[in-house]
């Protein structure tokens, strides 16, 4: 009867999110051409387009590739270092910028009398959804960041769902960059990872990156390896890799877009449901 009652809501949401969307369009309206946004972060761009507020977006950084439409968009570079001229000279009534203490973007934007909205880099779904509720806000598009949060609560519940029908929980190493960096208690992806029927081996360090040694990783000994990076041929030739249950039986996953479980919005939905399908496959 939940999966019912589950099905019958996320149907109910799509359609009038969907309805929503269309009668108010990333049409470029006098309203929408006039209030201009940058976007520091590849999340906040994906969400902004997602929100039908894509026409408002005037400069991106060279990392915002999705959706396609963002392509499109001038860039103003990275995050950490992104041409401020080229951003003043955009001239936005709002920045969307993720905290960073690397960072110095944001005090000298302000300085200069530039609007930004700064949100924390999320750590959870939590912070997911406050994210994208405070991006709504700033954009006028609240009314479809609450549908889009809501549908993903829908999604979750299905993940969450498929997730008490497996067998085990699985032991994962994710490997998110090189050399052996890795993700711990405090970040979405692990969180993302334990709903999807999972265990990180590092989810008792209480950070959200950090690097760990080949030995550590050895000894852990994952079951399953997610790479966001090395394929896995690379991950196979690595000196004492061979000792790993997951290298020895071929339970490696890098064929996972990574911006699909790295990006902290609606996509990251997309990518755990990718993910689960795997791992049910290998545990069930």
């Amino acid at each position: 009867m939940k999966k019912f009652l589950a099905a019958i809501l996320a149907i109910l949401f799509y359609i009038f999110g969907t309805q929503y969307l269309r009668e108010n369009p990333n049409s470029e309206t006098e309203i929408q051409q006039s209030f201009r946004v940058v976007s520091l972060a590849p999340s906040f761009t994906e969400t902004v387009f997602e929100l039908g507020g894509g026409t408002q977006l005037v400069g991106v950084t060279t990392y915002c590739d999705f959706p396609l439409k963002a392509q499109e968009k001038e860039k103003i570079g990275g995050f950490v270092h992104p041409n401020i001229e080229k951003i003043v000279n955009l001239k936005p009534h709002l920045v969307l910028a993720e905290s960073s203490t690397s960072s110095r973007t944001v005090p000298k934007l302000r300085h200069l009398g530039i609007n930004v909205l700064e949100t924390p880099s999320p750590e959870s779904f939590v912070e997911i959804f406050e994210n994208i509720r405070k991006v709504g806000e700033a954009i006028e598009k609240s009314d479809p960041a609450n549908i889009l949060i809501q549908k993903m609560k829908i999604q979750l519940e299905n993940i969450k769902e498929k997730s008490s029908h497996m067998v085990r929980n699985p032991s994962i190493y994710i490997e998110i960059d090189l050399p052996s960096w890795t993700i711990g208690h405090k970040s979405f992806i692990n969180e993302a990872l334990v709903i999807c029927g999972g265990r990180n081996i590092f989810a008792d360090i209480e950070m959200p990156a950090l690097q760990v040694s080949k030995e550590t990783i050895i000894q852990r000994n994952p079951e399953i390896i997610l790479s966001f990076e090395a394929t896995a041929e690379e991950i196979r030739k690595r000196p004492g890799w061979s000792q790993i249950h997951a290298v020895q039986r071929g339970k490696i996953i890098d064929d996972i877009d990574r911006n699909l479980l790295s990006h902290g919005n609606h996509r990251l939905l997309e990518g755990m449901e990718k993910l689960q399908e795997r791992l049910l496959k290998i545990v069930n």
